[in-house]
């Protein structure tokens, strides 16, 4: 299952050295979300979800760069979900992230960074 979180240019760094982060309250396709936007389709699915986190991460006026992390998330690492929403029983190792979005226009677009991309990104980020 794919979870999508608001993150800040410090978090990110610091899961990117320290290879897991302990995080709270992704955003993801759980059985009940599905349900209730049976009318969307997969990859609606997800970009709604990666929406919500966008918004979440516009929260923090302070951030100037709001960033999403989108990562894989084994159902065995799963400790509860409800309402688009799981927590997790671990941490999550920096391997299980899928790629990384800055939120730009106001949370209307979602700039997608890979992976291999983030560190060098990071130096703006952080700047």
């Amino acid at each position: 299952m794919r979870g999508y979180i608001s993150i800040t240019a410090n978090e990110l760094h610091d899961w990117l050295k320290q290879g897991s982060a302990v995080l709270e309250n992704l955003y993801a396709p759980t059985a009940d979300f599905v349900a209730e936007n049976s009318d969307l389709d997969e990859e609606e699915l997800e970009f709604t979800l990666s929406m919500l986190a966008a918004q979440d991460s516009l929260a923090d006026e302070s951030e100037k760069f709001p960033l999403v992390a989108a990562l894989e998330v084994p159902s065995a690492l799963i400790a509860s979900s409800s309402e688009g929403v799981i927590t997790l029983k671990e941490s999550a190792a920096w391997s299980s992230v899928e790629c990384v979005f800055l939120v730009e226009d106001g949370g209307e677009e979602l700039t997608w960074y890979a992976t291999q991309e983030v560190e060098d990104q990071l130096k703006n980020w952080l700047s």
